[in-house]
């Protein structure tokens, strides 16, 4: 009789029990539904800013919307901190890719810079290191050694002089009257106009240049009222023209050649002047002659170019009396004038006792005679 009442409050204890354990589960519910839109809020807050650190790495999950089912269920932490994992090792191989393209595109910036210094730096060098400034003794013991690694090669030790290269020559050709006039004419009977001297000028001019071109020479062709001439610097410049066709009643026939009247007669400008001379007489069958004029000795090119550019003016021949050669021997009379120019550029300073032929070059080395014109018209 004594173990039925603890029978019955057996029940008792087990049912209150289960409705502590009913009322638990309500509250921790209740917390969870209270807690779960935080972790929605902070799983999307942690895509938003994966999604602004990869912009424009390919494509993005769209954000859930009101109407679809994300929004009402949103995925557990865990699914969107393993999809960060996913992503974060997806783009593992981009970044290593970016950063080895920058690593060469720097070494090979660094090079060039580096490779463009050093060349402006020995240019400069160069161009302002004084030669004289150089200990002659370091000179000295340099020239020794080169010396003596040629003698135990077994070759001979020679001084060889360096000439100026051509190319660092500059000449000027006039082409007389192109670009402002036809020049001289000659005519019919019936006032027609049968030659112009322009278009002599101009066929001997620019075999001239081709020739001395040929020859590695920096040549300019000119005009007669050319813009470049102003003030124009050159080591030697030739103004070609032909004479006039006017009948003197008399056979008038030869070669014309003048320098600057204000320019010294035993100066850069008369060698010039006698080294075009004596070849151009040497290869054309003409005379020279002395009828020089006001427009010869005094040519306006002479107030325009620099002071220290030589030149010279060349009549090559009267347009009456001259003129089968001046109408069929462009080559020949473009040969003699660039043979005179040549042994200007080359010879200046080494005039002979006597006119010598330098055979190795073909043109001839004058003797320095300053001629006196005798002014006829």
């Amino acid at each position: 009789m004594t173990d039925e009442p603890r029978d019955n409050q057996q029940p008792a204890e087990d049912n209150r029990e289960s409705a502590a354990s009913a009322i638990f589960a309500a509250i921790m519910r209740e917390a969870a539904e209270k807690a779960r839109p935080n972790d929605a809020q902070s799983v999307k807050r942690d895509l938003n800013e994966d999604e602004s650190l990869d912009e424009g790495e390919g494509p993005t999950p769209a954000e859930p919307t009101a109407d679809s089912d994300d929004a009402l269920d949103p995925p557990p932490r865990a699914a969107a901190v393993e999809y960060q994992r996913i992503r974060r090792v997806n783009r593992q191989p981009w970044h290593r890719r970016q950063t080895a393209r920058g690593t060469a595109s720097g070494f090979f910036r660094t090079t060039f810079v580096v490779l463009l210094s050093t060349g402006l730096v020995a240019t400069l060098l160069t161009f302002f290191t004084n030669p004289e400034s150089i200990n002659p003794a370091v000179v000295q013991g340099l020239e020794l050694v080169e010396a003596d690694l040629l003698a135990s090669a077994g070759a001979v030790v020679t001084a060889t002089p360096v000439a100026t290269p051509k190319w660092n020559y500059r000449i000027g050709i006039i082409s007389g009257h192109r670009g402002s006039d036809s020049g001289a004419i000659c005519t019919d009977g019936r006032g027609r106009v049968l030659l112009q001297e322009v278009d002599i000028n101009f066929s001997v001019a620019t075999r001239v240049v081709a020739n001395l071109k040929a020859e590695n020479y920096t040549v300019d062709l000119l005009d007669e009222s050319d813009p470049r001439i102003d003030n124009y610097q050159a080591d030697a410049l030739v103004s070609i023209h032909a004479n006039t066709c006017q009948d003197f009643g008399e056979l008038v026939t030869g070669y014309i050649i003048a320098k600057p009247e204000a320019r010294p007669d035993h100066g850069e400008d008369a060698f010039l002047r006698e080294c075009v001379a004596l070849n151009y007489g040497a290869l054309v069958p003409l005379q020279r002659s002395y009828n020089l004029t006001d427009n010869m000795t005094n040519y306006h090119v002479w107030r325009m170019i620099h002071p220290l550019t030589p030149g010279v003016i060349l009549e090559m021949g009267y347009m009456l009396a001259d003129q089968e050669i001046l109408t069929t021997q462009h080559d020949l009379l473009a040969h003699a004038i660039s043979n005179g120019i040549r042994c200007f550029l080359e010879a200046s300073g080494a005039a002979q006792d006597a006119p010598s032929a330098n055979r190795s070059a073909g043109y001839l080395v004058p003797v320095m005679v300053t001629p006196t014109p005798s002014r006829r018209y």
